[in-house]
């Protein structure tokens, strides 16, 4: 018989810190100065919830060496880029584009009935194997409604990406690794399996936590609580009033080592300048402003 691994401890709970994307105010929970990556995840942007007038968004920028997950909590959000994808998903569904060798992409909320735009959402990037690095670039639009769903005592549990508690979710990722979603109602408890050897860390969208199991760490709105890297289950409490949403990201660590520039995540300074060079040159392709 398979012995299991004790549930994981809570070693540490990061606090994300103001900065913008664009237009738009964000709260950065990756990197920090001390975790640059929970598994191959490397970045962390948590924007909204707000009610914009229009104009407002992240106008076409490139990107190389990662793919960038942006899952949408409200509203509707527009996806375009340079290889020609385009796309549109509404709460509760997620864009993954596939940077690769190297990309333009633009992402901006869309207009309700009444002439306003609702913002709220995560954006995340994983950085992809060495051997991918330069790859082609790919997209994928995943509709709400093709996310994998669990019910579980006192908290529902949405799959995107990997698998949790046997719940697979449907993006098609190129590094071992795991997202899901958590809504977990006051005083109830969960605890999420994934793969022992798997990087792992939950980040508070609403509401207040108690994670890691023994003495577990305390984490509200904006904070990232980090699990122990190797171990069991990963645990979570709702310690607060109102409902708690977590998003619990993971898998296996970064291929580094991990070269961050702009938007640019390389193995290599060399990789660094030459997508430099390929976007001032026109290689990563062109896209119009909307």
């Amino acid at each position: 018989m398979t012995p299991v691994a004790p549930a994981r401890i809570a070693q540490r709970v990061i606090a994300s810190q103001p900065a913008a994307a664009g237009t738009l105010a964000v709260r950065r929970a990756l990197p920090d100065r001390e975790r640059k990556a929970v598994g191959p995840w490397v970045f962390l942007d948590h924007f909204g919830p707000a009610r914009l007038a229009g104009g407002d968004g992240v106008g076409p920028h490139p990107h190389a060496g990662i793919e960038t997950v942006t899952y949408l909590l409200e509203g509707r959000n527009e996806h375009r880029d340079s290889a020609g994808h385009s796309g549109i998903v509404t709460a509760g569904g997620a864009q993954w584009m596939t940077a690769g060798r190297g990309i333009v992409h633009a992402e901006r909320p869309l207009m309700e009935s009444n002439g306003e735009a609702i913002v709220h959402g995560i954006q995340l990037w994983t950085s992809l194997p060495r051997a991918m690095k330069l790859m082609p670039p790919g997209y994928q639009r995943i509709e709400a409604s093709a996310i994998a769903r669990s019910d579980l005592p006192g908290a529902r549990l949405r799959v995107i990406a990997g698998e949790v508690s046997g719940v697979r979710g449907p993006a098609q990722a190129l590094m071992p690794l795991f997202l899901a979603h958590a809504s977990i109602d006051p005083g109830a408890r969960i605890a999420l399996e994934v793969a022992p050897c798997f990087e792992a860390g939950a980040y508070v969208i609403a509401g207040r936590g108690a994670f890691g199991s023994g003495d577990p760490l305390s984490a509200g709105a904006g904070e990232l609580a980090v699990f122990a890297d190797e171990g069991g289950l990963l645990e979570a409490a709702n310690i607060g009033t109102e409902p708690l949403e977590a998003l619990f990201l993971g898998g296996a660590p970064a291929e580094g080592p991990l070269v961050f520039h702009g938007p640019f995540v390389m193995n290599s300074a060399e990789q660094v300048r030459a997508a430099e060079i390929a976007f001032r040159t026109g290689r990563m392709g062109t896209l119009a402003e909307s």
